[in-house]
């Protein structure tokens, strides 16, 4: 988004504020040059979903460039929703997720019923705001597959179990600045819908997470394995009502700046930790 999402023109106002030059760039601008930048902090990318391997070659240019947060290591291993099997691995609660790799041929009630899955969510994995998000229930089957032969030749999708939660709680995105939790909201679908987000509908309301939400979001920050100048890690309830993760984004997230001058604060401060200007 060249202007900014409206929520991220909070941080842009207090970095300015704050005495540093700061300027919305668009990342394929072909005439940027990222050199003359001291830093480069990845926001509002919102159409990388439709041309991941584009972005991730300017990821690459733009980290021998100058600085880049957070990492390119870290850009291309969340691009793709497969890290949610890789945090299921190092032992973070996770949606039970299953990674179908374009190309191939899949029976998706053979998948979903060998998994003991009657109601299943088919998404791509390389998706922003929903894309291709689509619910088959009781065993309704077809639409599915033909959602599945239509999309499946030209890229990887997601197959997950449907969580009653979701419609019926929504989501809890906890957000992390510097390590270091700020605040978070609770993001409800619209009535009829399982999507929470602005694009379908959804509504957005601060919340205070538990001891136990708090714990499963750290859990996923530290399986990262490095540090992030921000991070957001969106939470669901499971069968047994407890809560695993359904998304950790570490390169686009809206980061609900409206609701929390410390987040806002603190980024600044770990954009001024990155320059060399710490107070």
């Amino acid at each position: 988004m060249p202007g900014l999402y409206s929520d991220d023109r909070h941080l842009l106002e207090a970095l300015r504020q704050a005495g540093i030059s700061a300027e919305p760039v668009v990342w394929e601008d072909p005439h940027q040059d990222w050199a003359a930048l001291d830093l480069c902090v990845v926001r509002s990318a919102w159409d990388y979903c439709w041309r991941r391997g584009e972005f991730l070659n300017w990821a690459a240019r733009a980290a021998a460039s100058t600085r880049l947060w957070n990492s390119q290591r870290l850009i291309e291993w969340n691009t793709h929703k497969g890290y949610l099997c890789d945090l299921a691995r190092r032992n973070v609660p996770t949606v039970p997720t299953e990674v179908l790799r374009a190309g191939r041929q899949v029976a998706i009630r053979a998948a979903a019923e060998e998994r003991g899955w009657r109601d299943i969510v088919l998404k791509a994995a390389v998706a922003q705001s929903g894309r291709y998000a689509m619910r088959a229930t009781n065993g309704d089957w077809a639409p599915a597959q033909a959602h599945l032969d239509r999309l499946l030749p030209y890229e990887d999708m997601l197959l997950q179990p449907f969580l009653p939660s979701v419609p019926e709680a929504g989501e809890l995105s906890l957000i992390f600045i510097e390590g270091e939790f700020t605040h978070a909201v609770r993001k409800r679908a619209a009535a009829g819908d399982f999507r929470v987000h602005d694009d379908h509908g959804g509504s957005v309301t601060l919340e205070a997470p538990n001891e136990a939400q708090l714990d499963v979001a750290r859990r996923a920050l530290a399986a990262t394995g490095e540090p992030t100048l921000y991070a957001r890690v969106d939470l669901v309830l499971d069968a047994s009502d407890a809560p695993v993760v359904m998304e950790y984004e570490v390169v686009e997230p809206e980061l609900f700046f409206r609701f929390s001058e410390e987040a806002v604060e603190r980024f600044v401060e770990g954009v001024r930790k990155r320059l060399g200007t710490s107070r």
